[in-house]
Parts: structure tokens; sequence; C-alpha cells
């Protein structure tokens, strides 16, 4: 193909890719008719990814380096691996503790490479940016948070209690707590399969399975209706984090008084009696 073909093809412009072939970061062209050069599917296809990791910013060497790697060349990474050196494993321990530590908004990439001790290029070949990495790293970071209250919850048999317990330690953790759920909503939203599943197993690993387990022990004791416990865990994970946010509002309403609030509405609801909404068949 001509460089007309390659330019329509990629979505990059002529300059773009001639400064690439100048750099170095695209193989030379065949020349073919005497000075005429012409491109093949693998000019296009380096091009393509090229401009997708620019897209995700990526430094335009890395990609460069990892283009090489996926093409079966050395492997960084892999060699940090076979010696010795730090792992994808190893990376997810370092950045959960960074996390943990600053928050997910004030911890960068060069945080975690230089924590861990590899390069970037490894960095990008194990995750494809900061996001990624935070959901790799979702399970630790929710250990973290809970694993004093885990031991009170389980030995806990009162939804209600369990529901108490899980408020309390969710408010020592709200910004983050709230962070988390920003991303995963984003991702819920986003055009990559692979993101949306990784938002969802997060979700339901981290706020809403535990919400089911609740309900489903009171359902089995007798305490609680036979509800649908995935719609009633998604309803009260709604309910906690609204009321959160009523919290970092500037007002006369204590903690105590918002958890108090929540908790009635949970187990007496709005109405007075069952019978007394005459719209209830409405549904």
């Amino acid at each position: 193909m001509r460089m007309a073909e390659l330019e329509s093809r990629t979505g990059l412009n002529r300059q773009t890719i001639h400064y690439y072939l100048r750099k170095g970061y695209l193989h030379p062209a065949i020349y073919k008719e005497g000075k005429q050069a012409f491109y093949d599917q693998t000019h296009a296809e380096k091009l393509v990814y090229l401009k997708e990791a620019r897209d995700e910013g990526i430094p335009l060497q890395i990609a460069v380096q990892l283009w090489e790697h996926k093409g079966g060349k050395k492997n960084p990474a892999r060699h940090y691996g076979a010696e010795g050196s730090p792992t994808r494993g190893q990376i997810i321990e370092a950045a959960s503790k960074i996390f943990l530590r600053k928050g997910y908004h004030q911890t960068t990439i060069s945080d975690v490479v230089e924590s861990v001790g590899v390069t970037k290029a490894a960095f990008y070949y194990y995750f494809e940016n900061k996001k990624d990495l935070y959901f790799s790293c979702i399970d630790i970071i929710f250990r973290s948070f809970f694993e004093r209250s885990l031991s009170e919850i389980e030995n806990e048999t009162a939804p209600s209690r369990r529901w108490e317990l899980r408020w309390d330690f969710y408010k020592d953790f709200f910004p983050e707590m709230f962070t988390i759920l920003q991303l995963i909503k984003e991702s819920l939203r986003d055009e990559d399969e692979q993101h949306r599943q990784k938002a969802e197993q997060a979700l339901c690993k981290g706020f809403v399975g535990p919400l089911i387990n609740d309900i489903n022990i009171g359902i089995e004791a007798g305490i609680l209706r036979p509800v649908n416990s995935e719609l009633a865990a998604f309803a009260l994970l709604s309910t906690f984090e609204l009321m959160a946010y009523r919290s970092l509002f500037t007002s006369s309403c204590t903690d105590e008084q918002i958890q108090q609030a929540v908790f009635d509405l949970i187990l007496h609801g709005f109405f007075l009696n069952s019978g007394d909404d005459a719209g209830s068949d409405a549904s």
C-alpha cells in the first residue's frame, strides 16, 4: 500500500508516520519502482498499536518496546521473573501498600515502579494503566480495610447487626470507598468487555457479595422475608453510598443520626402499616 492508504487505515497523518520512521519507531518502507515507497500489513498493524498506546497515555518509547516484546523478542518483564526480580504479584503487593497509604488519585505509576524496582515497560506489560492495576489490587485493599471487622461480622448472625458493623467500618474509609465505586461505575460503561468484567467482579466481590450473604443468612434464619437477595443487596449498597455522601455535608447531623436514619428506613420502611399503601399493587 502507499502512504495515502496507510493514513486511511491507521488514522495517522503522514507527518506523524514520517516522524516515526525518522525516529526508528516504525521499520523502513519497502521501495519499489525506483524511489516509490510502499508499506505492508506490518506497518499498518504497528501504527495502529502505537496510536492506541498513545491514546492510553503510554509513552511512545515504551509502546515500541512492548510491540517488540509481543513480537516474540526479548521480554524484559518475563526476564525479571526468571532472574528472581519483581513479578506481577510483587507489583500488586507493593502497589496495594501505596494505594492504601496515598489513595488512588495521589498514587502515580512512577511511585509503583520505583518502589518495586521495575521499568515502565515492565509495568505496561502486565497492566494497561493505573486503573487496571488498582482493580488487580482490590482484594488486598478490601482485606486491609476490613481485617479488623471480618471476624466480628462472621460471628454475628443478626443481619441488622452485620450491616451496622459494615457501616461502622465503611465510615473510616469513605473517601477511598467513593473512589472505588466511581472507578467501578466508569468501567461498567466502558466499551471494552474485559474492563466491564473486572469492574463487575470488583463490585460483586467487594460490595454486593457480602451483603447478599448477610441477607441470605437472615432469610434462612427466618428473620428476613424471602426477597431477591441480589437486588436487595444492590438497594442496600445504594442506600449506604448515598447516606455516606450525606455525611460529608456541613450540617448539624452527626454520623450516629445518619446511621440511625438509614437503619430505621431499612428495618421499618416508610409506612406505619404494611397495608396503608393504596398504590402497593401498582408495582
